[in-house]
This record gives structure tokens, C-alpha cells and sequence, in this order.
């Protein structure tokens, strides 16, 4: 299971998986782009997560991710997206 927790209105923090069992659910809420994304409460992901960011970062807003899991950023690597990510 995995939630967005807001913050304040530029912030909020994303907890449990970024799998694909979870981020269909995790997308639907995307509405209003936060400034920034923290991921320190996330547990385990895989491409669908990782999927799930690239979408977010492509919104109109510019979106900072924050504490991203080293899983997330060795899969990001792998995949040669890491500069899609980064700020």
C-alpha cells in the first residue's frame, strides 16, 4: 500500500511502495502538482514507479524529488533515465 501525505501546498511525501500495484491509485491524485516530492518513506518500487515519476516530472509544473530510494536510483541508472530526475 502506498499514500501522498501533504505537507503544505508545495510538499508533499510519498509512503510504502511505487509498484504496479499501487500507482494507478498514486496517479489519480496528481491533480494539483506539488513543488516537491519527497520519497523517504518509500519502501520498495519498481518500473512502474519509476514510470510514475517520469510522468510527474513531465507535468506543466517543475517538480523536485527529494531523499529519492537508492533502489529508485540504481533502477533510474539501469534504465538511463537518472538525469530525467534529478534537479
Amino acid at each position: 500500500m502506498s499514500q501522498i501525505i501533504v505537507e503544505d501546498a508545495n510538499t508533499w511525501r510519498v509512503s510504502g511502495e511505487l509498484n504496479f500495484a499501487t500507482v494507478g491509485a498514486l496517479s489519480t491524485e496528481f491533480t494539483q502538482p506539488p513543488k516537491v516530492v519527497d520519497l523517504c518513506d518509500v519502501t520498495r518500487t519498481d518500473s512502474a514507479g519509476l514510470a510514475l515519476l517520469i510522468e510527474w516530472r513531465r507535468s506543466e509544473a517543475p517538480i523536485t524529488f527529494r531523499n529519492m530510494p537508492a533502489q529508485m536510483l540504481n533502477l533510474a541508472t539501469v534504465c538511463g533515465v537518472q538525469d530525467m530526475l534529478s534537479s
